[in-house]
């Protein structure tokens, strides 16, 4: 019996990439055929193709046989399929969360930066910000966007807040049905403070005083509360804790991490 090769999983399943393994499509309807029945018999669970644009013609091949998409970007189609009859599949679903970061940029004047979007449905004034790129952390992320918006460098220092949105029918805001978690972040200019806006991007920037934001008519209500926790952080006389960035790296994948905690009066360090 010919059968795809696939690679092994951590979980007791097979993963078939089309290319290393491809074939036309009348080949391989008959080595799926082949290969479901051998994996059954030996008590494989979860069987995953990832499938290139060149192999599109699979696709339909793999639907009528019982897969369904897992999820799919322009690269590459992701198809699952459960072979265990006796249990429930218990594959994740693909992510259901967006990442964005938001930036309470501050000079040494007590000024934060705020932006208008080129585009909106009413007038305001906004943090810069974004989402958050495949592979990048929350500090960089919002470095990235604050320097893309309005050309200023800075550095991160706290976090300030956490909002999480969650979707609800109709609501333009969710994007693609996604839940939402923003991260808002404390940063400093350090190569100067002088705006360079992103005309793509933004109708215009400005320096606002931190107090007039908290209150400022045009700023969304969020925004006001996001100042007003700023404003307590980094009140000299009675300074609310803040939330710091430790770097670290993983145990078991090796990958880089960032632990975000409450520091308090002292400062974490990794030993």
């Amino acid at each position: 019996m010919s059968t795809f090769q696939g690679v092994k999983d951590l979980f007791g399943g097979i993963i078939v990439r089309s290319n290393q393994e491809p074939h036309e499509r009348g080949k391989m309807e008959q080595l799926l055929k082949e290969s479901l029945q051998a994996w059954t018999c030996n008590g494989v669970r979860g069987v995953w193709f990832e499938v290139e644009p060149a192999f599109s013609e699979w696709i339909p091949v793999l639907i009528q046989n019982g897969f369904s998409f897992h999820h799919a970007n322009p690269e590459l189609s992701v198809l699952l399929k459960w072979l265990p009859s006796d249990e429930p599949c218990q594959v994740p679903g693909y992510a259901h969360t967006m990442v964005g970061a938001g930036a309470m940029v501050i000079n040494d004047k007590s000024e934060i930066l705020v932006v208008q979007e080129k585009y909106y449905q009413r007038p305001h004034w906004k943090l810069p910000g974004g989402y958050v790129d495949p592979g990048e952390s929350i500090a960089t992320a919002v470095r990235r966007e604050v320097f893309e918006e309005t050309g200023i460098k800075t550095e991160f220092v706290s976090l300030v807040a956490v909002r999480h949105l969650q979707p609800i029918e109709k609501n333009p805001s969710a994007r693609y049905g996604c839940s939402d978690i923003y991260f808002v972040a404390y940063l400093r200019p350090v190569e100067g403070t002088e705006i360079k806006i992103c005309p793509r991007e933004l109708k215009s920037a400005c320096w606002m005083p931190l107090t007039e934001y908290a209150t400022h008519p045009l700023a969304f209500e969020v925004g006001k509360i996001f100042a007003k926790q700023l404003m307590a952080i980094t009140d000299v006389n009675n300074p609310a804790s803040a939330i710091g960035c430790l770097e670290s790296i993983h145990q078991l994948t090796n990958s880089s991490s960032q632990i975000y905690l409450v520091e308090g009066e002292h400062k974490f360090q990794l030993p």
